[in-house]
């Protein structure tokens, strides 16, 4: 904004319009969302949500956007940065808006049986590693009355939120300017962390916690950059210390994974102050207040919790036993990359597309990042809280290097991109930086280009944040299908598993069922969820055989609805054919026995003729359905 504007009463009223319009756009594209629920699964959120909402959406956007960079008075900034917020945080809100059921196949089904095992006290909170966002979930589910799965996506959604809150904050304990606060809140929006390979937006428990962590991180910055003493508050505590505590003790509840995160973090801090304190004893870091105190109380806890569990020792040795055998040239490294980079070249997605896609934006925030802190090393550009949150934050940043690329090898290359979501949030900060330094140099150039440089910023914003909200839900767009859960897919398992007869085994395509079951917090026995691989279909499932139990001559084929949208649409039938599913209802020996519209059931009896697949014949009586126990060698950290 700049000084002595002689339009100052015109540029206002421009301004509060802008704003306005944006307001109502936004009101407007929410109640269009909501007055339009999902009818069934939904293979893109972004395809089936009303165009009204987006065009809304994209009004209130650039209101906000307009707000905090043509804003005249403190109040029509915060309006801006207050309209950015909903308007951006609105797209990550979808499944609520626009009442889905629940969102998250896979884990999140897995994660919900857990959460409903915990709160009908079929497990007790000391029985699972990771029972904090569980245990919220049924508390908001129990005060407000909502069923449990609204209430996770809530708790999902909440832990997006206060990233981006506390994001902010850190920003503005360090730079308390308004230009570092619009910059870190656009950013925070951006949701950097997510990659849909290991971190998702979804109930996992590893990326919500990973979202909690900057009021972990906001706690520590406040108390390594503060000078002030709280006379209130006894002895050496401060209110940081008592708010780490309660963070601290929340993350490891949440996932013990990302509290090791930071108590890496936090150890780094710790040596870089007693490092400064001994060798660089008149710079601002080694005058900081020391973060030990911090970093014993977060182990304590995490030592204590995960001592009476086996998931994180589990862990660890599966680490070794990766780094081992690639030192042994057992193991490669960097499979995960392989994986995912053959599955997208094979439904025609180029590495280089799927790059632009997921990491673009990412990768210019680590660059910005990495030029900080290139600059810290070698200048005096950066004032005091800059320096020593840049510093810490760098020998963190290191640590965590070190103990990521650890993970890129073997079986474990799968976590690898969980903490590379992590290391996302110290970027962000970083960039902010950054990218704050950067508007005051081009302000202090003469003659100003301000007008040239923030068409140039205002565009590349623009396609920021296009590339970012593109890519918060897997949709057709990134070749995956999204993770919504229908209450008709919910509904039609929890039928067929209600009725079928004792000890029949159920199969679906790809996946099978098995997933559901544990979110109804049934226990259904591997060798009777079978998944139906294409050459059976349609003519030849009587020909297939999962696991081959003699005590049964038929099995439940279960074809849903999101199976054939997930095929068709988002993988392209790269393995199955629209006519595969098509044609199962007019196969001989195999007959529907039940339909809600979404979920077909269909009864299919054993024909003679060669075998499809490779059956594991187990022993002689197929065990007995029984409920869900929740298995410890199920847990995953």
């Amino acid at each position: 904004m700049s000084r002595g504007l002689s339009a100052t009463d015109e540029d206002r009223s421009a301004v509060s319009i802008a704003l306005l319009v944006g307001s109502i756009s936004l009101f407007a594209a929410v109640s269009v969302a909501e007055a339009n629920p999902a009818a069934g699964y939904e293979v893109s959120i972004y395809a089936s949500t009303p165009l009204l909402f987006w065009a809304g959406i994209g009004v209130a956007l650039s209101a906000g956007v307009a707000g905090l960079i043509l804003g005249t008075s403190w109040i029509q900034w915060a309006g801006g940065l207050a309209l950015t917020g909903l308007s951006l945080l609105s797209v990550p809100a979808l499944p609520l808006i626009r009442g889905y059921f629940f969102y998250g196949l896979g884990d999140g089904l897995r994660h919900l049986g857990l959460a409903r095992q915990l709160f009908t006290g079929d497990m007790s909170f000391f029985a699972e590693v990771y029972p904090g966002a569980y245990s919220f979930s049924g508390f908001l589910s129990a005060f407000s009355g909502v069923p449990l799965e609204q209430s996770m996506l809530f708790v999902a959604f909440t832990a997006l939120v206060l990233y981006a809150v506390f994001i902010v904050l850190c920003v503005r304990t360090i730079l308390p300017r308004r230009r570092a606060v619009a910059i870190a809140a656009v950013s925070a929006l951006m949701l950097l962390p997510l990659n849909h390979i290991s971190f998702h937006p979804h109930f996992h428990t590893f990326s919500m916690t990973t979202f909690l962590t900057p009021i972990l991180l906001y706690v520590v910055i406040k108390h390594i950059t503060d000078r002030g003493t709280d006379e209130t508050i006894p002895g050496r505590l401060s209110s940081t210390d008592l708010g780490f505590a309660v963070a601290a003790v929340a993350v490891v509840f949440y996932h013990p994974q990302t509290a090791l995160n930071v108590i890496i973090v936090l150890g780094a801090v710790v040596a870089i102050q007693r490092l400064s304190g001994r060798y660089l004893s008149d710079t601002v870091l080694a005058r900081s207040p020391p973060a030990y105190g911090q970093l014993l109380f977060l182990a304590a806890v995490f030592v204590l919790w995960n001592f009476q569990h086996d998931a994180v020792f589990n862990m660890s040795a599966n680490l070794l036993a990766s780094l081992n055998g690639w030192i042994l040239g057992t193991e490669q490294g960097g499979q995960i990359v392989t994986e995912r980079v053959d599955s997208a070249q094979s439904v025609g997605l180029s590495v280089g597309e799927l790059f632009v896609k997921l990491f673009i934006v990412p990768a210019f925030y680590v660059l910005v990042a990495g030029a900080v802190v290139v600059t810290n090393l070698f200048s005096e550009a950066l004032d005091g809280g800059s320096r020593t949150v840049t510093t810490t934050f760098s020998f963190a940043g290191i640590a965590l290097g070190v103990y990521s690329v650890a993970h890129f090898v073997g079986e474990m290359s799968g976590y690898f991109f969980r903490h590379i979501g992590f290391g996302m949030v110290l970027v962000t900060i970083l960039a902010v930086i950054g990218l704050t330094m950067v508007g005051d140099r081009v302000d202090e150039l003469r003659p100003s280009p301000s007008r040239l440089v923030r068409m140039v910023a205002v565009a590349g914003l623009a396609i920021a944040l296009v590339l970012s909200i593109l890519v918060v839900f897997p949709s057709p767009y990134l070749s995956q299908p999204t993770q919504h859960v229908s209450e008709q897919m919910y509904t039609g398992h929890e039928t067929a598993m209600e009725y079928r007869a004792e000890g029949a085994a159920l199969a679906s395509t790809r996946s099978a069922p098995r997933q559901y079951s544990k979110a109804m917090g049934l226990y259904l026995d591997p060798r009777l969820a079978w998944g139906v691989p294409p050459e059976a279909l349609p003519s030849d499932l009587r020909r297939f055989r999962g696991d081959d139990f003699p005590t049964q001559e038929f099995y439940y084929y279960l074809q849903v609805d999101q199976d054939e949208e997930q095929e068709v649409i988002a993988y392209g039938e790269l393995r199955y054919d629209e006519s595969d599913f098509t044609g199962v209802g007019e196969t001989v020996g195999v007959s529907r026995v039940m339909t809600n519209g979404r979920v077909d059931v269909y009864h299919v009896k054993y024909g003679d003729g060669p075998v499809i697949g490779e059956p594991r014949v187990a022993g002689p009586e197929p065990p007995l359905d029984r409920p869900a126990g929740a298995p410890q060698g199920e847990v995953v950290t």
